[in-house]
């Protein structure tokens, strides 16, 4: 065999345990990756996108309610929803799960739509949007807390939804002041609908007593 051959060899050898080097590095990212199922990731995909839109609109109520507690608890869900999404991005980084940097296209036309609201409409809307977009979190995190593989997305799911429904809790309630308010005055207005003229309801004259008779008693006979 001559030199040539030898090199040529030695050339394909080297080329064919580059080759099977690199094979067993992607093999390694592989199982890597897939130690997360499907489903695991999805929730954490969706869980990220839905707590940024959840920042991004208690970040909005912040700046444009003048309502105390639309302020309270628009406060309170940046803070908890901030929290979440670090501990989010930290456990997918060790999942090797890609997460959203922005929130879904519904979420985005949601918050456009807010935006173009002032006062007590954008108060009223934006507690409404609270109210249906923790209904759907805690409907995902709830199953996600039964059904996940991985047990630490499962612990991520199950101690995050406490909070969820808290937040759930107070916005239903703040959303259901103005329709109670609105219920009462649409109960004041079919009630005068009812006396067109507004007045008070009137109460019978006293009836007249006769004036007391001057003429004497007649004498009693014994």
């Amino acid at each position: 065999m001559t030199t040539q051959h030898v090199c040529q060899v030695l050339g394909s050898a080297l080329l064919l345990s580059l080759a099977c080097a690199a094979m067993a590095q992607s093999d390694g990212s592989v199982d890597a990756k897939s130690s997360t199922n499907a489903t695991d990731s999805t929730f954490m995909q969706h869980a990220a996108a839905d707590g940024l839109a959840e920042v991004q609109l208690g970040q909005m109520a912040l700046e444009k309610s003048s309502d105390a507690q639309v302020k309270q608890l628009a406060q309170g869900i940046v803070d908890d929803h901030t929290k979440a999404n670090d501990q989010l991005k930290a456990l997918a980084q060790s999942k090797q799960v890609t997460l959203p940097t922005a929130p879904t296209s519904d979420a985005l036309k949601e918050s456009k739509d807010l935006q173009a609201k002032n006062g007590d409409a954008f108060d009223q809307a934006w507690l409404k949007d609270m109210v249906k977009d923790h209904q759907a979190a805690v409907k995902m995190f709830t199953q996600e807390s039964k059904q996940a593989k991985d047990p630490d997305v499962h612990q991520f799911a199950q101690t995050t939804l406490p909070t969820l429904n808290t937040h759930l809790q107070m916005a239903t309630k703040l959303a259901a002041i103005p329709d109670a308010r609105d219920k009462a005055m649409d109960q004041t207005t079919k009630s005068m609908a009812g006396n067109p003229m507004g007045s008070m309801p009137t109460t019978a004259a006293p009836t007249a007593t006769p004036p007391a008779s001057d003429a004497p008693s007649p004498a009693i006979k014994h």
